[in-house]
């Protein structure tokens, strides 16, 4: 038998006796393969993994090699032409069948005895997948993995007797994971069983304030009663505050929940959300997310909480994010206002602003206590996540938001909203696969009965995931449970399939087009699609819901009974074949729907030049020009970017790019718009029409908070471009725009041309223009980045608050806040910053979030440098360098370079940073050429520093001028170069005592030294 070990470094073994897996790549394949355990990883997915999404031309032959050498390795017995047994090929991919460490233990941790429980954590012998980092599909895995060995940890010092033992394990979990209150309830309950209270008490008032330095929080009821029983030595041989183990039985009278058939096994995940309501109901409101794979049970156990919660006399309301594209903005929140009695509805074009201060009155005015459940977020839109952060972020006394997704599917504008939203998220349930004996329930409240071997074989291919674990048992129900307990399917596709094969020809045929139309089924559509079969589309529907592939969710309307299952029948269909039944939708839904535009956009693109291609471009622009009307801009972009790789016509390209260009730019992409626009001024500039080259220059019109160039090169051919058209008779208003956009290009490589710019356009653009004067604020915002026009930032941003409110604009409400925050830096005002950041913050649209999130984090790292908390400083920087850099912001990693030299110049060790910074050097050249040598300065290397050093070169007086002045006085200081040192410390007087760099909101060296100090102070 083949084992594989996941928990350190990758082995293999066959038979007891080491196996050589061979290459790194062939390692990577191995791994990859048994992480799945046992499922079937597509070929596809396993080449893109392989070579990091850039496969070379004969990648499947390069896999396939990998795979036929495997074989040898794995199987040396096989007689030739006979199947694999171990590295399987099936259903267009390979499979891995192999006992696994990993499995070992979670099988261990579900047992929860102590020996188990120790024999798991030893089965972890070192970081799992430690070689394979780097590879993105490790990185799930690994916090996976992870997770499991935090969870065997807290789970063996739950019930280790031993309190010295427990010391043990967890003092250096708790050092390693210093926000989680369990291990720390947990240890401090061992120290004061060991004797020691004092310590016991020091670990809580760590914790304590850990919390409320970095998130802002209190401990919980659970740990506060822990601390009042230590210090009345109240407690005893057990402890009162802990939960009792997941199998242990109820105590007498114990209040359980009636799990019905849909919810079984959840009672601790249940319990705590129960914690959460109860503490909500006589205080602030709260967020809680429940998260789990497909078919894990979130809904289930949302619901039943809800239900829970409505019988003990709380109201409720729910709402769902709908499965189709097309649905309108911020649906699940109407469905919640649907709920409730008063609601008050804005404007159609009222926005978001408006939006939300109606949903928090109608919030408010409501009955409490009130649990709000918003289920399926990661398939919500950007209005959707919006208001939930306007409602929990206000914590209105008396309600409970509880918001269940997918962690496998989060969108980065969800991911944004729930770290936006980690000060009022009271709890996390992550929902894990059942153990054996919850399987064993779930399958007889499907009316069958199972012995113990056949519920473990059913948890273990299925991993307890309650809606594989029903589907696994339907099956049985129709094949019998002998063929079950032998054939489980390693998939739950594998599972649905087999349970469709089941219905009639005509009937299977009907569902799988019904898939084509969504989750949600308009049967009047779907007898529209059928040649007006109405006998043959009810007789479908019927079976559907027969067999549990449907339920009816309305009176001319029925529902698949989960994503997987419409996705399974709508993989079936042939790709050619898809294209056509979403052109057959589309004519049915432009007779029936023809003002739904997203739909019809959808199906449109969906069916491809099979519909017509200037068909299909009307649809998509309709539907994105809508799109942008309701304020998801990033939903435009998605829908510009189909419909332009069908355009053919090359004005209508033009168009498209341009619209593309500005939807990017208002979602907060700001190196794909600029790249967008770049393309449409090349379009432009060879169709020489001046009306399209304006359109081209002023395509990037949405909120601007960062740099959009790398390095702060100019853009010359907008630069260019807009010196052609302001030769030309325009506007007032024309000129003013074309201005605003080159002083944002010229910005900071040439600030005073930046700063006229600006100020020209400000003289021009009209008082009854809010948006276009937002658009020219927000570039004589970008003027002001100057150590000499600082203090000027103060009021611009008042300013430009006050008219992005008339505007509508939330985005440059953004921006205004922003410059507010620098000014309050500039001043050293630390806590008005901080004031700043959090309403910028808490009022920032989806297109801003991610900024928002990155110069707030960048701040929190500059903070902790001045606070002396270097290695949290150093993880701030190293975290939004690496989040900043994937989401295409520009110069994210100079942003974490300059933080690091930050951190490193207050600790005395600047040239650690030297083979860093060679890095950097080598790519950027004399842009870091002062960075690069002040390191191998402090590092005693003065000769190469001298080769790079270029003390000719002026600093650019930008936000970081009093940052690079000053280091560069250092350097001078280092390399005995007392000219250039003279010079730095002249113009660095009239900044004496000032924090260097700190006005930026970004790093900082330290104050600047008075006269006749040749050094910063730290």
């Amino acid at each position: 038998m083949l084992e594989v070990r996941l928990l350190g470094t990758l082995t293999a073994s066959l038979d007891g006796r080491p196996v050589d897996l061979g290459s790194a790549q062939r390692r990577a394949l191995v791994a990859r393969l048994a992480v799945a355990e046992g499922e079937v990883v597509p070929v596809d997915r396993l080449v893109d993994d392989l070579w990091a999404g850039e496969p070379p031309p004969r990648a499947l032959a390069g896999l396939q090699a990998h795979v036929s050498h495997l074989r040898r390795a794995l199987e040396p017995h096989r007689r030739p032409r006979t199947p694999a047994t171990v590295l399987v090929s099936a259903a267009g991919g390979y499979a891995l069948h192999a006992e696994l460490d990993a499995v070992r233990a979670r099988e261990l941790r579900r047992s929860g005895s102590v020996a188990d429980l120790r024999a798991a954590l030893a089965l972890f012998s070192g970081p799992p997948l430690a070689e394979f980092a780097d590879a993105a599909w490790s990185v799930p895995e690994i916090e996976r993995l992870t997770e499991l060995r935090r969870t065997i940890v807290e789970g063996l010092a739950a019930v280790e007797p031993d309190p010295a033992a427990v010391v043990d394990l967890l003092t250096s979990h708790v050092r390693d994971e210093p926000l989680r209150e369990e291990p720390v309830r947990l240890l401090a309950r061992a120290l004061y069983r060991g004797g020691r209270q004092a310590d016991a008490l020091a670990a809580i008032g760590a914790l304590r304030r850990r919390l409320a330095d970095e998130l802002g929080l209190d401990p919980s009821p659970g740990l506060a009663e822990l601390e009042t029983a230590i210090l009345r030595h109240d407690l005893g041989g057990g402890d009162a505050t802990s939960p009792p183990p997941d199998d242990a039985p109820p105590s007498p009278g114990e209040d359980r929940p009636d799990d019905g058939p849909g919810l079984v096994g959840r009672d601790p995940e249940l319990a705590r959300l129960r914690a959460v309501a109860d503490a909500v109901a006589g205080g602030p409101g709260r967020l809680a997310l429940i998260t789990g794979e497909a078919g894990a049970g979130k809904s289930t156990l949302a619901e039943h909480l809800a239900g829970t919660l409505v019988g003990r006399g709380w109201h409720g309301a729910r709402g769902r994010c709908p499965e189709v594209d097309g649905a309108p903005p911020g649906w699940a929140w109407s469905e919640v206002t649907a709920d409730l009695p008063g609601a008050q509805h804005p404007a159609p074009d009222a926005g978001t602003f408006h939006a939300g201060r109606a949903l928090l009155t109608t919030v408010a005015a409501a009955a409490k206590p009130l649990v709000v459940v918003l289920d399926d977020l990661h398939r919500g839109d950007e209005e959707t996540w919006r208001l939930l952060r306007v409602v929990a972020s206000a914590a209105e006394p008396g309600v409970l938001v509880v918001g269940t997704f997918r962690p496998d599917e989060v969108p980065d504008e969800l991911r944004a909203t729930v770290a936006a939203l980690a000060a009022v998220t009271a709890e996390r349930v992550e929902l894990a696969g059942l153990d054996p004996d919850a399987v064993a329930a779930l399958v007889a409240a499907e009316h069958l009965e199972i012995d113990d071997e056949a519920a473990r074989r059913i948890a273990t291919r299925t991993g307890g995931n309650p809606l594989f674990v029903r589907e696994v048992a339907r099956l049985a129900r129709t094949v019998g449970l002998d063929a079950a307990r032998s054939t489980v399917p390693s998939g739950v596709r594998d599972v649905l399939s087999r349970r469709a094969a089941q219905l009639p020809a005509a009937a299977l045929s009907t569902l799988r087009r019904a898939a084509v139309l969504g989750r949600d089924v308009d049967v009047s559509v779907l007898v529209a699609l059928e040649g007006d079969d109405e006998d043959r589309v009810l007789a479908a529907c019927e079976a559907g819901v027969v067999t549990g592939l449907l339920v009816e969710s309305g009176p001319d309307a029925v529902r698949f009974a989960h994503d997987l299952v419409r996705e399974t029948l709508y993989g079936e269909l042939p790709r050619l074949r898809r294209a056509r039944v979403h052109a057959e939708v589309l004519t049915v839904l432009e007779a029936r729907r023809p003002d739904d535009h997203a739909a019809l956009a959808r199906h449109a693109l969906a069916a491809g030049p099979v519909a017509g291609v200037d068909r299909v471009l009307d649809h998509a622009e309709r539907a994105a020009g809508e799109a942008r009307r309701d304020r998801v801009p990033r939903t435009a972009a998605e829908l510009l970017t189909g419909a332009l790789e069908l355009v053919t016509d090359p004005a209508r390209r033009l168009r498209l790019r341009c619209a593309l260009a500005s939807a990017h730019s208002h979602a907060g992409a700001g190196a794909p718009a600029v790249g967008e626009r770049g393309r449409a001024l090349a379009e432009a500039a060879r169709r020489d029409d001046p009306a399209e080259l304006f359109a081209a220059t002023t395509c990037v019109d949405g909120p601007v908070t960062f740099a959009l160039a790398e390095n702060g090169e100019l853009d010359r051919p907008l630069i260019d471009a807009v010196g052609r058209l302001l030769g030309r008779e325009l506007p007032d208003d024309d000129r003013a725009r074309l201005l605003a956009m080159r002083a944002f290009a010229w910005h900071p490589r040439e600030p005073e041309r930046a700063e006229a710019d600006a100020d020209a356009a400000l003289r021009l653009a009209p008082d009854d223009d809010p948006a276009l004067r937002c658009l020219v604020l927000n570039a004589r915002f970008w003027s002001l980045l100057r150590p000499d026009r600082w203090h000027e930032l103060d009021a611009l941003g008042t300013e430009l608050l006050a008219v992005a409110e008339e505007a509508g604009s939330w985005g440059h409400r953004v921006v205004g806040r922003h410059a507010r925050f620098l000014h309050a830096c500039y001043r050293e005002d630390f806590a008005a910053a901080r004031v700043q950041a959090a309403t910028a913050l808490s009022e920032a649209p989806d297109g801003q979030l991610a900024a928002v999130l990155g110069w707030t984090s960048v701040f929190a790292a500059l903070e902790a440098t001045l606070a002396g908390r270097y290695d949290e400083a150093e993880r701030l920087y190293l975290g939004f360098g690496a989040e900043m850099t994937e989401r295409g912001l520009a110069n994210a990693s100079v942003l974490t370079f300059v933080g690091l030299i930050g951190v490193r110049h207050a600790q005395g060790r600047l040239g650690d940073l030297a083979p860093m910074l060679a890095a950097e050097y080598a790519t950027r050249g004399e842009v870091v050429a002062d960075a690069y040598a002040a390191a191998l300065a402090a590092a005693g290397r003065l000769d190469e520093a001298r080769e790079v050093w270029r003390p000719d070169i002026p600093v650019s007086r930008d936000w970081w001028w009093l940052l690079w002045t000053a280091l560069r006085a250092e350097t001078a200081q280092r390399l005995g170069d007392t000219e250039v040192a003279a010079t730095c410390r002249r113009d660095l007087e009239p900044w004496r005592g000032h924090l260097a760099g700190a006005m930026s909101g970004t790093a900082t060296l330290g104050r600047v030294a008075p006269p006749g100090e040749h050094s910063l102070s730290r």
